[in-house]
């Protein structure tokens, strides 16, 4: 399946061109007194506290149980590693916990 997208028509191109143009500029002076400070504010999401807040726990932790991680390898490999849904689901509402602080 294959999508075409026609051409701008030279209107539609000068209306997106005219509105893309930036203001022409004009003289300022620069002296220090006439200078205002600009502040800036971000709004995170929830989600991107949250990968904000898993982000710095990994990096807090103290790495990598080498051995669980070669307990479950060998199990996937063997094809009897099943983990309870009950466990799953403590596991994820401790993690929540742990984060939403």
């Amino acid at each position: 399946m294959s999508n075409t997208i026609p051409p701008l028509s030279a209107a539609t191109s000068a209306a997106v061109t005219t509105e893309a143009a930036p203001p022409p500029a004009t003289a300022k002076s620069t002296s220090s007194a006439e200078t205002t400070p600009q502040t800036e504010a971000v709004t995170l999401s929830d989600a991107a506290q949250t990968s904000t807040q898993l982000l710095s726990a990994a990096q807090q932790s103290g790495g990598i149980d080498h051995a669980a991680v070669a307990r479950i390898r060998n199990a996937l490999a063997a094809g009897n590693y099943n983990v309870a849904p009950e466990d799953l689901a403590q596991a994820m509402v401790a993690v929540l916990k742990v984060t939403s602080k």
